[in-house]
């Protein structure tokens, strides 16, 4: 039988969900596309060109949500699709009844797809990867390797309806490159990777992106351990978007009310980090490529800030954990996909930029380090407590300058009292993906870390 539209299978699910019984009843979709040419030594390595898409259903029966998925949008798949959400819903242990969303009065306009991406060739996005890998190999002798020379574009599409009109829709893309240049001196080998992502190939330039990965492999080069000891520390914007998305879930009301986090409801309106410190989550925003006008619930997406000149201001819900609280859900509902549950997560986290470039930053600081790569951040840190350890490189600096590249250290600390001691913070934010997500952060000077070395 041929595909159905997502509204011929919305209209058929939803007749026969009321037949059988179901309460209420939505339906998710998500579905896109994804192209990657990666080459290696003037080869194509790699040539991805995939297409997904798949539908979640889940409806409330006898009391209790049922969830089920399927891949398959044709009217044969129905009535096994309301089966399965039937059975899952019987053995529902939890007592705490989730609901489906009627929708609000007004949600925002997001631009985010660009029709322009699609307009781009298959053959000149190898010849863009071709030729960074090219240029890259050709801008120092030292340089031995152009690994990971990756040159692609994605979009993707998301549609949540349910029994109560909710009726919405969203679609969009983006492309991107990668590049890690290897470098090699004196039998010591050192590498670094730079990404671009945008919603238009007219600003891709691969020269540029070739020349900040090969300039920061070779600065690595000749990198030793330091003393142990407490030194200021300078997260570098990528670091400091790493530390703040291993942590993120701190702020996510069900992990509070689960325990999960040492802050909570009752944290409200408390100082918990600098006076100059602002931690946003917004759905829509200039820094992001990832902005949203509605969540996987159908909430209406938003801006807010979650801390505030140093004082939580709000945790991220979705209707659940709200009703649980006897607040609002701030649109912050998510899903794994058409097959996921329910959950909660950032829409854009970002700490909010300050003033002072990185170059002040390092021109400011009298004896420190800079990290501007960390490993073990997922097995060395602990969420609910905050405290990390993990290994790190970057650079030492002395009176405003880098004196040498530095390896074979471990940063150690507390994200809560990181939060607390931020001295300044930079303006060089940048917002990457994670997940379905963004997380960001320009680059901060923290005090007082914990560097073991040699």
């Amino acid at each position: 039988m041929a595909r159905m539209t997502f509204e011929t299978f919305r209209d058929a699910l939803f007749a026969q969900a009321k037949e059988k019984g179901f309460a209420d009843y939505e339906l998710f979709y998500s579905g896109g596309n994804s192209f990657q040419i990666r080459v290696f030594n003037s080869e194509i390595q790699e040539y991805k060109d995939t297409t997904s898409e798949g539908v979640g259903f889940r409806g409330t029966y006898n009391g209790k949500m049922g969830y089920a998925y399927t891949e398959n949008l044709d009217s044969d798949i129905i009535p096994t699709l309301l089966e399965n959400a039937m059975g899952n819903a019987t053995i529902i242990e939890d007592e705490e009844v989730e609901k489906l969303y009627p929708g609000d009065e007004k949600y925002e306009k997001v631009n985010s797809y660009n029709e322009a991406i699609n307009s781009v060739p298959t053959s000149q996005k190898i010849e863009w990867a071709m030729e960074m890998e090219k240029y890259a190999k050709a801008l120092d002798p030292r340089v031995k390797m152009a690994d990971f020379c990756i040159v692609g574009n994605g979009e993707s599409s998301m549609a949540i309806a349910n029994s109560y009109g909710l009726n919405l829709s969203q679609k969009s893309n983006m492309a991107q490159a990668l590049l890690i240049a290897r470098v090699e001196e004196n039998g010591q080998n050192k590498n670094s990777m730079e990404m671009w992502m945008g919603r238009d190939f007219a600003d891709f330039d691969y020269k540029k992106l070739a020349e900040k990965a090969v300039k920061d492999a070779l600065s690595y080069l000749g990198a030793s351990s330091i003393p142990s000891g407490q030194y200021p520390v300078i997260f570098n914007q990528d670091t400091a978007r790493d530390v703040l998305s291993v942590f993120c879930s701190v702020f996510v009301a069900e992990r509070c009310q689960k325990g999960f986090s040492l802050l909570n409801k009752g944290k409200l309106g408390e100082t918990i980090a600098a006076p100059h410190v602002t931690l946003r989550d917004d759905a829509i925003t200039e820094h992001s490529l990832l902005n949203l006008a509605f969540d996987a619930e159908g909430v209406a997406a938003t801006n807010k800030a979650v801390v505030e000149n140093g004082v939580l201001k709000t945790l991220l819900y979705n209707t659940k954990s709200a009703e649980k609280d006897g607040v609002k859900s701030t649109g912050n509902a998510t899903k794994a996909g058409f097959g996921g549950a329910i959950s909660t997560g950032p829409t854009n986290l970002y700490l909010a930029p300050g003033s002072t470039s990185y170059e002040d930053l390092v021109a400011g600081m009298k004896k420190g380090v800079i990290i501007t790569g960390m490993a073990g951040l997922h097995s060395g840190v602990n969420p609910i407590s905050g405290d990390f350890s993990v290994s790190a490189d970057g650079y030492y600096v002395e009176d405003g300058k880098i004196v040498k590249p530095v390896e074979q250290i471990t940063v150690a600390g507390n994200f809560y009292e990181l939060l607390k001691n931020i001295e300044t913070i930079g303006s060089d934010l940048k917002i990457r993906a994670m997940g379905m997500s963004g997380v960001g952060a320009p680059s901060i000077l923290v005090n007082g870390l914990s560097i073991a070395g040699s």
